[in-house]
């Protein structure tokens, strides 16, 4: 029996060109290395998310049997349809919502390193117990409390710092632009001096 031969892989090339981090310098005029997340964490984190499903309406055919159909804009007949799919409508924006605020945190836990802060965390941490807020006894977890309220003040920084991590992580320019619009309705933007450009 003739031996088959072993079909040759070609060598995995890992691709140097592509970049791996950026400075990014926050409204509050504090800089950031931003880097990219690992690859399967968005989807890890969308799997996590509980949506809803469509609601549906069903059809008797001529034979008599009944099929069931997703509802859309166009299929809503009565009040209760039109209830049905507003609710819908809402749970889905809630859950795209709560993946916001995942990827978030994901962001600020995994991606974010920040630069030059000493200073400025030692008077975060002061202010915070003149105003009666207590702290952790978990320094990295004072570190994101103070990312989110000191460094990052911002809808247009909180926006800017998911788009350069997307990017770096690979998601593609359709999800990037998604992630990307789903941020200024998430924060309020308070006025804050500083140009919140990459670097």
């Amino acid at each position: 029996m003739a031996k088959r031969s072993k079909k040759i892989l070609p060598a995995y090339k890992k691709d140097t060109s592509r970049e791996k981090s950026r400075v990014f310098e926050a409204s509050s005029g504090l800089k950031v290395i931003l880097t990219g997340l690992p690859p399967l964490t968005p989807n890890r984190l969308n799997s996590a998310i509980e949506y809803p499903q469509k609601p549906t309406y069903q059809i008797e055919t001529a034979t008599g049997d009944v099929e069931t159909y997703e509802h859309d804009l166009t299929t809503l007949q009565n009040d209760e349809d039109k209830k049905a799919w507003a609710d819908y409508l809402e749970a889905q924006d809630a859950a795209e919502t709560l993946l916001t605020e995942k990827l978030l945190y994901a962001v600020l836990l995994e991606c974010v390193t920040l630069q030059d802060y000493d200073d400025r965390f030692a008077r975060w941490k002061k202010n915070q117990k003149f105003m009666g807020i207590d702290l952790s006894e978990d320094e990295d977890e004072n570190k994101f409390y103070f990312m989110q309220t000191e460094v990052f003040h911002d809808a247009d920084d909180i926006g800017e710092i998911l788009t350069i991590v997307m990017s770096l992580t690979g998601v593609s320019v359709e999800d990037l632009a998604e992630a990307r619009n789903s941020f200024p309705s998430e924060v309020e933007p308070e006025p804050q001096s500083g140009n919140g450009d990459a670097a």
